[in-house]
């Protein structure tokens, strides 16, 4: 056997292509279709993304280099360099059962804690920490006024158990200006007590003191360019406003731990937490703090709220996962993922335990703790982090320019961006565009769950200030759904659909009776599937004995001119105050339906939930 000794040699019998002859063939293969509209995405970031990176993509982009195969756990090496710690979030209604929970996480495969003491106020820090070592995990909080107590008296109850300072492990969330973006309003003394918990944590170099998230910004519908330049925007003016307290811009952010959310975007969020450590390396270097390593930046990766669905919530699982990935290559400190079906009701001890394994596995079975920066070098998502480092720096320019986040979202500004994007992501999602299984796509027509939130959380004004209001995605299909869902247990019956297959064409019938039951079932009606027959005659003797509320016609548009026609001024003059719906946009007829009595007409670019909405008011469901 002929010995091979590079990788060049091993293709020295095929000739190399360039980018430009690759595009040349593939413009050829399109047959006049328009390349870019057929193979280029158009990101809500901002920036174009091309079908196909090679080598010669990378020529301008030297500066990232610096950034590559750098270890993230600098100050703690001995877990290896790409090691996370698996945090699970403990909701604390009283001291003893979270001490319970927390006790079942940490010997059920979690290394890590964040009590959540929301709305609580002199906790019992030797109870709910009664028999958890901080030596063999951290400890994290997310707490209100009274946090810099809480860190205190945590602080101090280690000691007395004789733990080192140096051996505390963990963050403190407490966040004024997140409560100015969720209440319209931040304590006056928040950055008094931010400065307060930074003097207690700084002498522990892994506890962080500060932690400034995205979540808000995610979960409300920004794009990942708004969350990175806000989240960027929101940490300067804690160095800022903390510095106008006399507290040196190095001890702010060496005590400065970011939350981030991830969503589904699989390479898009990879890219977004490496353009996150190259951002605030840049600006650690404008606070003068010249050998800044980007690995000393401290990510602590959330999954998604927006991403997750009430219909169909076992793809949650799956969103989680993939959430989990991005996070895990693109370099996070920490990891949490929420419970699958925590948006809808309290999450069961299964469902705890599945969201704690994704990390388990990814770590013990996938080895994705193993590769220092498995990502690096990759054509696409290099590219993709150079877009986002250059768009998300150009917005954070022009908000400081505007005086900074605070005053900035005071002003509406934020929010108005903010705004902006999410209605381009509810239209996409409504186009069905942007897919979340189970709900705008592949629904489960008997699905009845049941629902506590799934309504649309309407912007409000505190003050002069609109507030973020986060929420998942699919909120417009939920609250659609449910409208459903309530009228037929008031009815006793689910609205049906009837697939009326018409014409010679088996492909289009088929073709088009499987999307029109996709388009109609996300609606929550029941479908109703036709049979194969032999005449349109024997079609509508079908769609009349079935008595449906609505009849979609399914077939090709050819056939539409004739048998359809046909078809519906007889199941008009037999079924008046029926629905009459033709698949499809048959453009040549549209017209003569028209006036034959077609009520709507189905396809890929009809408004669902505006289509969806019309049938529910002909049938007196809303």
């Amino acid at each position: 056997m002929k010995e091979v000794k590079s990788s060049e040699n091993m293709f020295v019998d095929f000739p190399k292509v360039s980018k430009e002859q690759w595009k040349e063939k593939t413009i050829a293969d399109l047959k006049g279709a328009d390349f870019d509209k057929k193979l280029v995405w158009r990101t809500l970031e901002g920036f174009d993304l091309q079908p196909y990176y090679a080598n010669e993509d990378l020529k301008n982009l030297e500066y990232l280099k610096k950034f590559e195969n750098r270890p993230i756990n600098i100050k703690e090496g001995s877990q290896g360099s790409r090691y996370w710690i698996n945090r699970e979030k403990i909701i604390v209604e009283d001291v003893e059962s979270a001490n319970k929970a927390a006790i079942k996480a940490l010997n059920s495969g979690a290394d890590g804690l964040i009590f959540d003491l929301t709305g609580k106020e002199g906790i019992d820090i030797k109870k709910l920490l009664n028999n958890i070592l901080p030596t063999h995990c951290s400890v994290s909080f997310i707490a209100d006024r009274d946090a810099a107590k809480l860190i205190k008296g945590y602080f101090t109850y280690e000691s007395g158990n004789h733990i080192e300072t140096s051996q505390l492990i963990g963050s403190i969330n407490y966040d004024p200006i997140r409560n100015l973006t969720l209440k319209g309003k931040m304590a006056d003394d928040g950055f008094d007590v931010l400065k307060e918990i930074i003097e207690i944590t700084d002498p522990a170099e892994q506890f962080y003191g500060l932690t400034v998230n995205s979540v808000q910004f995610q979960n409300s519908g920004s794009s990942l360019v708004q969350e990175l330049a806000f989240t960027l925007n929101t940490a300067v003016d804690y160095i800022d406003k903390l510095g106008e307290l006399g507290v040196k811009a190095e001890k702010v952010i060496r005590n400065m731990e970011f939350s981030m959310a991830v969503g589904t975007d699989y390479f898009m969020e990879i890219a977004k937490l490496r353009a996150l450590r190259i951002l605030f390396y840049k600006i650690a270097e404008s606070y003068g703090l010249a050998e800044y390593d980007p690995g000393y930046l401290n990510i602590h990766s959330v999954s998604s709220g927006w991403t997750k669905t009430v219909y169909d919530p076992y793809v949650n699982m799956l969103r989680n996962t993939t959430e989990a990935m991005s996070a895990v290559i693109g370099g996070c400190n920490a990891l949490t993922i929420s419970p699958y079906n925590e948006n809808f009701e309290e999450a069961t001890e299964l469902s705890k335990r599945i969201s704690r394994n994704v990390s388990n596995i990814l770590k013990e079975e996938s080895y994705f703790d193993k590769i220092v920066d498995p990502s690096a070098g990759s054509y696409y998502i290099e590219n993709i982090t150079d877009e986002l480092v250059q768009k998300s720096w150009k917005l954070f320019i022009e908000i400081e320019k505007e005086g900074g986040f605070t005053k900035s979202f005071k002003s509406g500004t934020i929010q108005s961006k903010i705004k902006e994007t999410r209605a381009k992501k509810l239209k996409l999602t409504s186009q069905r565009r942007k897919i979340f299984v189970g709900t705008n796509q592949y629904p489960n027509t008997n699905e009845k769950p049941e629902l506590q939130n799934a309504k649309q959380k309407e912007p409000q004004i505190i003050g002069d200030i609109e507030i973020l209001r986060p929420q998942n995605g699919a909120f417009e299909f939920e609250n659609l759904r449910k409208k459903t869902d309530v009228y037929a247990e008031k009815t006793g019956g689910r609205p049906k659909a009837f697939m009326a297959l018409i014409g010679d064409n088996p492909t289009m019938k088929s073709v088009r009776s499987q999307f029109s039951a996709g388009f109609i079932g996300c609606g929550g009606f029941e479908i109703i599937d036709g049979e194969t027959t032999r005449s349109s005659d024997e079609a509508l003797k079908q769609a009349i004995d079935k008595n449906a509320e609505i009849t979609v016609i399914c077939g090709a548009d050819d056939d539409y001119a004739t048998a359809g026609i046909e078809f519906v001024k007889k199941f008009k003059q037999t079924k008046k105050d029926g629905i009459l719906v033709v698949a499809g946009y048959p453009i040549d007829t549209l017209e003569e339906l028209k006036a034959a009595g077609v009520d709507e007409f189905i396809h890929i670019r009809a408004d669902l939930i505006e289509t969806l909405k019309s049938f529910q008011q002909k049938l007196n469901i809303i």
